[in-house]
C-alpha cells in the first residue's frame, strides 16, 4: 500500500509540476500572497509580463488586470462582476492607467466599486437605505473575496465555480 501511495503522489505532483518539455495539466493557479487565482498570463511583444487575477465569493467576482515591467508591478484595471445564473455580468470597472500596484489600496477600491453598484441598484429600485448599511455589505463581500483558498474554512461550494470562471 505504501508503494501505491508513493507512486500516486509522485504522479500527482508531476501533473502539478511537470519536468521541462512536458505539458502541464490545466489546473487553476492559486497565489496565496495575492489571495487570488491567476489566469490569462502571457508575455507582451515588448517583453513585459501581463496576467489577470480573480477573487470571488458567492455573490461577486473581482478581476484585476496586472502588468510587470522590469522590477515593478502595475495595476491596469479592476472589474467587478455579478452572477446572473451561471453567467457573469460586468457591473463596475475602474481603470488605473498603470498605477504602481503597491500604491493602490485594492480592497478599498473593491469596496468602493461594490458600494457604487449597490447604491445605483437600490436607487433604481426606488428603495431608501443608509450608506452605512451598503458600506457594511460591500466590506463583507470584499472580505469574502479576499479569503485565503488554503484556509480550512474556505467554502467548498465555491470550488464548483472554477470551471465556469476559467473561460471568462
Amino acid at each position: 500500500m505504501a508503494s501505491f501511495e508513493k507512486a500516486l503522489s509522485k504522479d500527482f505532483f508531476n501533473t502539478l509540476l511537470p519536468s521541462f518539455g512536458t505539458p502541464k495539466k490545466t489546473t487553476p493557479i492559486w497565489d496565496s500572497g495575492q489571495k487570488m487565482f491567476l489566469i490569462n498570463n502571457y508575455e507582451t511583444v515588448g517583453g513585459n509580463y501581463t496576467y489577470e487575477g480573480i477573487r470571488f465569493c458567492e455573490n461577486v467576482l473581482i478581476k484585476e488586470k496586472i502588468g510587470q515591467y522590469h522590477t515593478w508591478t502595475y495595476l491596469n484595471t479592476i472589474e467587478l462582476y455579478a452572477f446572473n445564473g451561471n453567467k457573469l455580468e460586468l457591473v463596475q470597472k475602474k481603470d488605473f492607467d498603470k498605477a504602481h500596484r503597491q500604491s493602490v489600496d485594492i480592497p478599498q477600491e473593491c469596496e468602493e466599486l461594490i458600494f457604487n453598484y449597490l447604491a445605483s441598484g437600490i436607487k433604481l429600485m426606488g428603495v431608501k437605505t443608509s450608506d452605512e448599511i451598503m458600506r457594511k455589505e460591500a466590506k463583507r463581500l470584499v472580505e469574502g473575496c479576499f479569503k485565503d483558498f488554503l484556509d480550512d474554512d474556505y467554502n467548498p461550494r465555491l470550488m464548483r465555480m472554477l470551471p465556469l470562471l476559467e473561460s471568462h
